[in-house]
């Protein structure tokens, strides 16, 4: 994975995005090592979260790399957008919850990534936007959809249409992110949230992320049929086992067994 750093520290791993030079632009290999991590992810059944930032000062990511797409013609952008798509599945699949930590610019696919995270703390020098019109084209990776689903369509046209960027007080008002705080506690919010949630019994939390996404594509009924399904399960778990038995008895839970 040449652009990008994987890390793992007991139950969390940080999948890192590492082409500073040219702001984490997206290129074929960088998404390639973003489909690998994730793939590492769903292999190891101790991993309980994910924390997804990207280094250097000036982005996140500035989007698609240019100097590479002004070559691309339709054949071979579809082919690069089916690729990102495959991306960007990778983490809007993810069996465990994603928490996405921006600084700096992002554009484009960091945009993409962005609203199919679970998660995203931004920090207070964020620019968040989707300049693909200015380009002569369109989002690649579904964002004409996922960002509709976040901030309403109007709002999404007038984005899209306009190419218009936001900084992280706006974002944070539209819904597209959870969370901003200063750059040097960006990643310390992030981590603060990963370890709550990896605390937390990971059979209930895949459960609790499931019915979430797939819940808001179904109707109230099949919503309410899949929650109770998994309600049911959760209830022949040790992990709720151990987690009732330690909250009865007054006491700090045991290490959760994932089954």
């Amino acid at each position: 994975m040449k652009y990008v750093l994987y890390k793992k520290e007991e139950h969390i791993v940080t999948i890192t995005l590492n082409r500073p030079e040219v702001m984490n632009a997206f290129n074929s290999e960088l998404i390639g090592g973003l489909i690998e991590a994730f793939g590492r992810v769903e292999a190891d059944s101790q991993v309980y979260c994910v924390i997804l930032n990207a280094a250097g000062e000036k982005a996140f990511s500035a989007g698609g790399d240019i100097k590479e797409e002004i070559a691309t013609d339709g054949p071979a952008a579809k082919a690069f957008g089916q690729m990102g798509k495959r991306c960007i599945q990778s983490i809007q699949n993810c069996r465990v919850p994603v928490i996405c930590a921006v600084q700096g610019y992002a554009l484009g696919g960091g945009m993409e990534v962005i609203l199919v995270s679970d998660i995203t703390v931004a920090a207070d020098n964020a620019k968040i936007g989707m300049p693909t019109i200015k380009l002569g084209t369109i989002p690649g990776w579904g964002s004409t959809k996922n960002l509709a689903a976040v901030v309403g369509k109007s709002r999404a046209k007038e984005l899209l249409l306009t190419g218009r960027m936001i900084k992280a007080q706006e974002a944070l008002e539209l819904g597209l992110v959870e969370f901003v705080v200063p750059r040097d506690q960006l990643m310390e919010k992030a981590r603060e949230l990963a370890l709550t949630i990896a605390d937390m019994a990971p059979i209930a939390v895949k459960a609790m992320k499931s019915c979430i996404d797939r819940g808001w594509e179904m109707n109230t009924e099949e919503a309410y049929e899949m929650e109770t399904e998994a309600f049911a399960m959760c209830y022949g778990t040790q992990d709720k086992f151990e987690a009732m038995s330690a909250f009865l008895e007054k006491r700090p839970h045991k290490p959760y067994q994932y089954k």
